[in-house]
């Protein structure tokens, strides 16, 4: 996207409410960018809310016990270790410490948590491009500011 200037050669405009335009924008694509992560979650990883919230958290924080990240949350101290704590059985986030979580890398814990349905459905485990584009997506998800 090029800003144009009206005042200097056409490169930069200069109306702030453009600005606000622009930030919405971005805002709009990361959000629609996570309700899109948090279905596919779902739906491909039977996870329910809870633990896609967790589990996005955990994306953005270094751990569980990170500053702030209850209150991102808005769960109790002892709903987020249980959270966790299934996280962990489905293998997406390990504990590092008593009842102290953090999340393996996103491609890495997207892949484990579809070996492991497939483990359980008796299914075979072979490359599934869906999957793959999801650790990508949460990948891009937890670089992003």
């Amino acid at each position: 996207m090029v800003l144009q200037d009206r005042s200097i050669n056409g490169l930069i405009d200069k109306d702030p409410s453009k600005d606000n335009l622009f930030l919405i924008s971005a805002n709009n694509i990361f959000m629609n960018q996570t309700s899109q992560i948090k279905t596919l979650l779902k739906e491909q990883l039977q996870m329910n809310e809870l633990e896609t919230d967790i589990f996005l958290a955990l994306m953005k924080s270094e751990k569980t016990t990170s500053r702030g990240f209850q209150e991102k949350t808005n769960l109790t101290v002892d709903q987020i270790i249980e959270i966790s704590k299934g996280l962990e059985n489905k293998g997406m986030v390990i504990e590092i410490n008593k009842n102290e979580f953090r999340a393996l890398h996103p491609r890495f814990a997207i892949v484990n948590r579809y070996r492991r349905i497939c483990q359980a459905n008796n299914i075979l485990f072979e490359k599934n491009t869906l999957i793959d584009n999801l650790g990508i997506m949460l990948e891009n998800y937890q670089n992003q500011i």
